[in-house]
């Protein structure tokens, strides 16, 4: 059993502890996931496989990373975040372990796909939870701080994968990743702590009324369709910059660039919702996510408008997933945040189960990476669209 902690007085100090090991939780998560794409070539290689079936396990880890988020975030309200990160981090590092072992593709969909994805799905939402309910006064900054984990994490993660798949290959670099990982979560424990002062109460009918509130499936459409886009650039924006000529460490460097500019997303737009509004905010980093994809577009692969994409795709990215969770809180407040925040994180999950094999089946079809990165253009626009309800509302 878990021992509890006296409870987090609000807005204190403590509450910051906590906030800041839920980033680096969530954010070692996130950082390892995103690294996929750094994988994809040399396991394809090894399973004699094509790319579409082998981004089907970055698919499937997706789906069960937020998808999870549904169930855990409903537990997470009423057993509190830290029971759910202890079980959550011990399934995902295990999980990464046990990759390292798989003889076949299809064990890697079960390992990786829904052993890394199930864990990760049990604690990203109870986490995020966490911190939105241990702040009032300073709510938008903590959150924000908590989405520039996830920043930083790609940052970092994704060069050592690469580096690591070098020096050892890929399945010595799932090993390292899981000790990586096992060290973050065992420090983040202590800090993490019960969920605050005043416990939320969830309400009864909480759950049958997410999708009545045209706010609500506004924020969930729109969601959906970001991460489609956004997983195909995370899934193939290194093998298609390879294909063009560019090493395997510069390439790796483009997922690194979207997680450092991630991070002045994350900070930076949060900041402006003060001024213009978590809507206002909100929408323009939809807006931003197209234009990136038209750099990648017309890059035909120069590196450094690969970099211009990465930067602007960043910037959309984080100021998206940072100004997002307060928006929701503003057009719904925090009773059943968990939940909101769960089912909210599906959308991201269905969103990257789409994206990636979708665009590695288009990418073994064809002969260029136009048609991939014209379709991700035609989703992401309408993403802008489906948001208007939303972004009204603040």
């Amino acid at each position: 059993m878990i021992k509890q902690r006296t409870p987090i007085e609000l807005d204190s100090r403590r509450a910051w502890g906590a906030a800041g090991a839920c980033a680096a939780a969530n954010g070692t998560a996130f950082g390892i996931a995103y690294t996929f794409g750094n994988f994809v070539d040399a396991m394809a290689d090894e399973f004699d496989a094509t790319r579409g079936p082998t981004a089907v396990i970055f698919g499937l880890t997706l789906l069960f990373f937020f998808g999870g988020g549904a169930v855990a975030g409903p537990l997470g309200d009423r057993f509190g975040a830290l029971p759910m990160f202890v079980i959550g981090a011990t399934v995902f590092v295990t999980g990464l372990a046990v990759t390292s072992t798989v003889e076949h593709l299809w064990l890697g969909y079960l390992t990786y796909g829904i052993g890394v994805g199930v864990g990760a799905g049990m604690f990203i939402a109870p986490l995020s939870a966490q911190v939105g309910r241990l702040f009032v006064q300073r709510r938008a900054v903590a959150l924000a701080t908590l989405a520039a984990g996830n920043g930083v994490g790609t940052l970092v993660m994704s060069p050592l994968s690469a580096e690591l798949i070098e020096r050892n290959g890929w399945r010595s670099a799932y090993l390292w990743l899981a000790v990586i990982a096992g060290v973050v979560f065992v420090a983040a424990v202590p800090l993490i702590g019960t969920r605050g002062r005043v416990p939320t109460p969830v309400p009864e009918d909480a759950s049958v009324k997410l999708f009545a509130s045209l706010e609500y499936r506004s924020l969930f459409f729109s969601s959906l369709l970001m991460s489609i886009g956004l997983y195909v650039a995370f899934a193939f924006v290194v093998p298609f910059a390879e294909d063009a000529g560019i090493t395997s460490q510069a390439a790796a460097r483009l997922i690194a660039v979207i997680g450092m500019t991630s991070i002045v997303g994350r900070l930076g737009l949060s900041t402006l919702t003060a001024r213009f509004g978590p809507g206002s905010v909100f929408l323009a980093a939809l807006a931003l996510q197209p234009i990136a994809y038209v750099i990648w577009l017309l890059s035909d692969g120069n590196y450094w408008m690969l970099v211009a994409f990465g930067g602007v795709l960043g910037v959309a990215y984080g100021g998206f997933v940072a100004v997002g969770p307060e928006l929701m809180i503003v057009t719904h407040g925090t009773a059943g945040l968990g939940k909101r925040m769960g089912v909210l994180y599906a959308a991201f999950g269905i969103g990257g189960l789409i994206g990636p094999p979708l665009a590695g089946w288009l990418s073994d079809n064809s002969s260029s990476t136009a048609p991939v990165i014209i379709l991700t253009i035609a989703i992401v626009s309408s993403a802008v669209v489906v948001a208007l309800p939303a972004s009204r509302a603040a």
